[in-house]
């Protein structure tokens, strides 16, 4: 087989142009979808307007996604992995303090509720239509404070538990979220970190060590 010429090789890169336009439009249109489903709601989003958003035509949303079903599968798939990652990422130091990470982390999810109010909406959504998606990223948060609750037990940081009760005490964590969500919308005035200072002032004394909590 004769080998490519100079120019030959030098045209090789523009023949993979067409899939970067394609992961481009691709994501415009998740773009679209996202905005369009925060201002009406995930069932009531119209392909039409998602198409007209992104600067698509309807057929190239088929194209990328096959249906309407298929492309808010996707969105709700990658607006679960968004949340969870920044809840993730704000706690990850496994260095760190327990209840230092886990003011980190609920700190940081309240900026994130802040910037996008609609996502909490959209979530629950989330949780009635597509519970099995729902289920998965909650089981993936729940593996991580648990893990992350043994740590602080090795350290000293926190009580002995046995298996079941880190395990609820995970879920618990992971119910504070709801909880925060709620307060932000009746706290007019209290400032974040007086609120999540509040919240963990119950943690620590439902988790620290017995001898620490009797000072």
């Amino acid at each position: 087989m004769p080998r490519d010429t100079p120019l030959e090789r030098s045209e090789a890169p523009a023949r993979r142009a067409p899939y970067a336009k394609s992961r481009d439009t691709r994501a415009r249109i998740l773009a679209a979808a996202l905005a369009e489903a925060s201002d009406f709601g995930f069932h009531k989003t119209s392909v039409a307007r998602i198409a007209a958003r992104a600067g698509v035509a309807v057929g190239n949303l088929h194209y990328h996604f096959g249906s309407r079903r298929e492309l808010l599968r996707e969105l709700m798939a990658s607006l679960v992995a968004d949340l969870m990652s920044r809840l993730h990422t704000a706690d990850a130091d496994d260095a760190a303090d327990f209840f230092e990470r886990q003011r980190a982390g609920l700190l940081a999810y309240l900026d994130y509720l802040r910037a996008n109010p609609a996502h909490v909406r959209l979530a629950d959504e989330i949780k009635l239509h597509e519970p099995d998606l729902y289920r998965r990223a909650i089981t993936d948060w729940v593996e991580r404070i648990t893990a992350r609750i043994r740590v602080g037990i090795e350290s000293g940081t926190l009580r002995p538990m046995d298996d079941a009760e880190i395990v609820a005490q995970a879920h618990f964590l992971l119910g504070a979220r709801h909880f925060v969500e709620q307060m932000i919308e009746g706290a007019d005035g209290l400032e974040d970190e007086a609120l999540v200072d509040a919240y963990l002032t119950l943690v620590r004394d439902g988790l620290r060590r017995r001898s620490e909590t009797a000072r």
